[in-house]
């Protein structure tokens, strides 16, 4: 039996309980920690169970709660740290094997007025006097600690198990001085769940260049421009499509060439393009079928990111209906509501 902490957004839980019903075997138990956030247990292992997510909409992040651990008694995150997770991390190494890990963590509703930034650094500190390989930024394998009012759940996974790089799905990235909307931060998060944006640490933004270099990509919607600044800014060239007008910081910009016009009307530019990203404000039916009157200037196998809006629908059904359409012209890899999603959620394509 495996247990699991996940998480979803509290407005979209009754979406995300849903896919959880779906996903998991018949018998699985589930205890609201948090509005939005379950500890579930079920037959299998957390790397069966995690995959078997991954093709839900509304699940943001999984972690393995391999470990239970009492918060009471301590006096603060590096007491704590010191006293309870030696022995567990010997139980972990063990079932985890060896190599390099970052930490995780996340305080819950009623948990202990411990600031995520010491507790994180009391567990690193233990970790490594216990001879574990620390890192303070990316590594493959995450040690995550989900404290909850008078207990903490500790688990090893991969990565790239978890479904997001952040503890519980939660973004937080940083604004930008000279951002033109906040749409950028949702592109950002979203090239990052789906393993198209790496963090570099030799990169001074933190950021490895998206693929190709000085590849070309078409922004549908990208009126005010957000998207378009974050793309140029990573050094591919754009073409933006939209009837309105980009952010006055974008006019000229090298790279940029601008279609003004509604996009399932304007006349197609040439190929061939590297990415295609469309954040259209419509129906989704209707924003799919433009993104597949796009799809020939794709390269084979390039990527697409597009925002399913839910304009009033059950999202469930919206994202169904979009993920028929789009998969008349593309691979559909995945469907996520990301933390900086609203009334929407992101797709991933291939070409």
């Amino acid at each position: 039996m495996a247990r699991l902490i996940v998480t979803a957004s509290p407005a979209y839980a009754d979406c995300a309980r849903t896919e959880l019903d779906l996903a998991l075997p018949a018998e699985y138990g589930r205890t609201e920690l948090e509005p939005g956030t379950w500890l579930v247990s079920a037959a299998g292992t957390f790397t069966r169970l995690a995959a078997g997510l991954r093709q839900a909409v509304f699940i943001r992040h999984a972690c393995p709660a391999q470990a239970e651990v009492p918060l009471s008694g301590a006096s603060g995150p590096d007491d704590w740290a010191a006293s309870a997770l030696p022995s567990v991390w010997t139980r972990l190494a063990g079932l985890n094997g060896a190599g390099e890990l970052q930490v995780q963590v996340r305080l819950l509703a009623g948990a202990p007025a411990w600031a995520p930034g010491p507790l994180a650094a009391g567990v690193r500190a233990c970790l490594q006097r216990a001879g574990a390989a620390t890192v303070g930024g990316a590594a493959p394998r995450v040690l995550s600690v989900v404290c909850g009012p008078d207990r903490a759940w500790v688990g090893v996974a991969a990565l790239d198990q978890q479904l997001s790089p952040w503890p519980g799905g939660v973004a937080r990235l940083r604004r930008r001085p000279d951002e033109v909307s906040r749409s950028a931060r949702k592109l950002e998060e979203a090239l990052r769940v789906f393993q198209l944006h790496q963090p570099d640490p030799a990169d001074e933004a933190g950021h490895a260049p998206l693929p190709p270099p000085g590849g070309r990509a078409i922004d549908l919607g990208a009126a005010p421009g957000g998207w378009t600044q974050f793309l140029l800014a990573h050094g591919l060239n754009v073409v933006a499509v939209d009837t309105g007008e980009l952010a006055p910081q974008l006019r000229g910009a090298p790279g940029l060439t601008v279609l003004r016009g509604a996009a399932q009307r304007v006349a197609l530019p040439d190929g061939p393009v590297d990415l295609l990203t469309c954040d259209l404000s419509w129906d989704p039916v209707r924003a799919a079928r433009c993104a597949l009157r796009f799809r020939p200037l794709l390269r084979a196998g390039a990527p697409a990111v597009l925002t399913i809006k839910f304009f009033g629908r059950p999202p469930l059904q919206a994202v169904a209906a979009a993920r028929d359409q789009l998969a008349s012209g593309f691979r559909v890899h995945a469907i996520r509501h990301l933390y900086h999603d609203r009334a929407e959620a992101t797709a991933y394509l291939r070409a």
